[in-house]
Parts: C-alpha cells; sequence; structure tokens
C-alpha cells in the first residue's frame, strides 16, 4: 500500500510540475505579445506625431507667409515700421 501511495504523490507531482511550466510558458508568450504589440502602438503613434507636427509646421508656414503677405498689402509704402497713435511713421 505504502508503494502505491509513493507512486501517486509522485504521479501527482509530476501533473502539478507540469502544469506550473506550462502556466509559466503561457505568461512568457503572452509577455512577449503583449510587449509586441506595445512597441508596434508606439511606433505608430510616434509616426502620427511626427505627421501631425509637419501638417503643424506646414500650416503655420502658410500663415505665416499669408499675413506677411496682408501686412505688405496693407501697410502704406512710406512707413517702415509700426507707429503708435500720435507719432509719425519712419519715412
Amino acid at each position: 500500500m505504502g508503494l502505491i501511495l509513493d507512486l501517486a504523490v509522485a504521479a501527482l507531482a509530476l501533473i502539478v510540475i507540469g502544469s506550473l511550466a506550462l502556466l509559466a510558458w503561457t505568461l512568457a508568450v503572452t509577455a512577449v505579445r503583449a510587449t509586441h504589440r506595445a512597441r508596434q502602438r508606439v511606433a505608430f503613434e510616434r509616426r502620427a506625431v511626427t505627421d501631425a507636427e509637419q501638417r503643424l509646421r506646414t500650416s503655420a508656414a502658410r500663415t505665416t507667409a499669408a499675413l506677411e503677405e496682408l501686412r505688405r498689402r496693407t501697410q502704406p509704402q512710406n512707413a517702415h515700421r509700426y507707429a503708435p497713435p500720435g507719432e509719425p511713421p519712419d519715412a
């Protein structure tokens, strides 16, 4: 009877060890996949930020050019600087 109990305990120990090994392997695979997905998401977000920054810079350049054109069109030909009220512009 003692031998049967020893074999049963050994079999249960092997089952527990196998289960723990399978759990560890599953957790490792899941962690690797999650890390890969997170890196892909970060790369995607970096590209999105770069694209948005480029669009913003382009828009700012167009706006600056439009404002410069408006300033040039509205500025009197003889005024070379902004003149506060009550002060004549430089000639």
